[in-house]
């Protein structure tokens, strides 16, 4: 079978685009189908009508995703955020008095977490404060921004300066090489007087590569940290799979200090989730019955978040939804079991909100789960 394209002409003599499709079979020509890519749009004129209560539906679920979105500005300063907080803010002040004394060398800090913790966030608002900070002292001679750059996944040293680059206003092409890049890195640094570079998901650095091209990637970045003319702290925000990387550059881990997040408990933490969740349903404007209370639903949620605290908030603000999608005015233990069955698409058996026996129900196994079918496959940058 052969395809023929026919030009077909529109009601105003013009030619408009559309495809005859010619079945040839022994010298005859059969027409099979023709397709017209603007036969099935209306008439200009015609206006799709639609109920009032249509228009009250729609404006209600805009109004509801809103009023979610802005849940998520919410941010409980934890211990691990003071931690973290004190570590960066010390290795700054350093850099400013280092430098003021000549010297070069500096000092880093590394936050190492599950996915869903919180670290990308603790790092925003750390970078956040110290920007507002430093702009009240005014007296910081060496600059004082924070560069914030997600690494690309799996990337090599060129790709991951061309995104230092990229987040400094200044793309590079694609032709330099790695030395040309790495100098032009240390000159906009200066120029922009960026003081940190904060490297977040550092974790796919290199994967899948051998040993000596994740030494030579991390031996770039110690190498800004001690430039003779314009260093910079580093600052890195991981999951536990980035230990090996900073484990093979001993020099580096000297400088980094990696902390750990540790996993959330109810003895330790589960005061600080109670106050949060308050607050969160008091933004909302909705009300607790009680459930707050109960010692036994704060396990469930750390359980059911895997004791990351980051997580226990999303599905906190996911059962908030639930609760004004369904028009109620009080958040209940049904509601976590609704946006719990809705994030992890599981049965009643396996969910800690509704199966008796929670605490047997292995939820870091579900959330890894859930956690691969959701992942978005970060490109390498072209």
């Amino acid at each position: 079978m052969s395809t023929i394209h026919y030009p077909a002409s529109s009601f105003d003599g013009r030619e408009r685009e559309s495809t005859v499709m010619i079945k040839v079979r022994n010298g005859t020509e059969d027409a099979l189908a023709i397709s017209n890519p603007t036969s099935h749009l209306p008439h200009q004129s015609e206006v799709l009508q639609v109920s009032s209560e249509a228009l009250v539906d729609f404006n209600e679920m805009n109004s509801l995703a809103a009023r979610l979105v802005r849940l998520e500005d919410y941010f409980e300063r934890t211990e691990t955020y003071h931690r973290f907080r004190t570590r960066v803010f010390s290795v700054l002040a350093q850099r400013e008095a280092r430098r003021r004394e000549g010297r070069s060398e500096l000092k880093g800090a590394v936050l190492i977490g599950p996915a869903g913790a919180g670290k990308s966030r603790i790092a925003a608002e750390i970078i956040k404060e110290h920007n507002a900070l430093t702009a009240q002292a005014g007296d910081w001679e060496f600059g004082t921004r924070i560069l914030s750059v997600v690494v690309p996944g799996r990337s090599t040293v060129k790709e991951a300066l061309k995104a230092i680059l990229q987040a400094l206003g200044y793309p590079a092409k694609s032709r330099r090489d790695e030395d040309y890049l790495g100098k032009l890195v240390i000159e906009y640094l200066k120029e922009c007087r960026i003081a940190a570079i904060h490297l977040d998901e550092v974790q796919d650095s290199g994967r899948y590569k051998t040993k000596d091209s994740v030494e030579v990637f991390l031996k770039v970045f110690r190498n800004m940290m001690q430039h003779k003319e314009w260093p910079v702290c580093l600052i890195m925000t991981a999951t536990p799979e980035a230990r090996h990387l900073v484990n093979l550059d001993e020099p580096l881990r000297r400088r980094l200090r990696p902390m750990e997040m540790r996993p959330l408990t109810f003895e330790d933490d589960g005061q600080t989730l109670r106050e949060t969740l308050m607050r969160l349903f008091d933004d909302a404007g909705i009300t607790d019955p009680g459930i707050l209370a109960l010692g036994e639903f704060i396990r469930i949620l750390i359980h059911a978040s895997v004791g990351r605290f980051g997580i226990a908030v999303e599905m906190a603000i996911e059962a908030i939804g639930e609760c004004l999608g369904q028009g109620d005015s009080a958040v209940d233990m049904g509601h976590f079991a609704d946006a719990y069955e809705m994030r992890m698409d599981c049965d009643e058996e396996l969910n800690p909100f509704v199966a008796e026996h929670w605490s047997s129900i292995d939820t870091l196994k579900a959330m890894q789960r859930y956690e691969e079918e959701r992942q978005v496959e970060r490109r390498r940058p072209k």
